[in-house]
């Protein structure tokens, strides 16, 4: 039995179909992995944000209610409301 040397035509395409698709497979998941770390970034980012606005917050609450007292105000005007007691 003479033993073969070379794929049939079929074959190599078939194996070459299947490594182009590997490949592209691969390089698509690393692109995803690359998007997921890069909004994990983002995501640390804007949550060391939202700290520093609730530190920010809680600093000017109490600068104000240290100035006025337990009050409500009017965001857009400025006005000063005291709650009835």
């Amino acid at each position: 039995m003479i033993k073969p040397t070379k794929l049939e035509e079929q074959e190599l395409k078939d194996l070459i179909d299947f490594q182009e698709k590997s490949e592209t497979l691969i390089g698509r998941l690393g692109q995803l992995q690359f998007r997921k770390l890069q909004i994990e970034k983002e995501e640390d980012y804007l949550k060391q944000q939202y700290e520093q606005i609730v530190a920010s917050e809680i600093e000017i609450s109490s600068k104000l209610k240290t100035k006025y007292g337990d009050i409500n105000i009017d965001i857009k005007t400025g006005d000063i409301t005291y709650p009835k007691i």
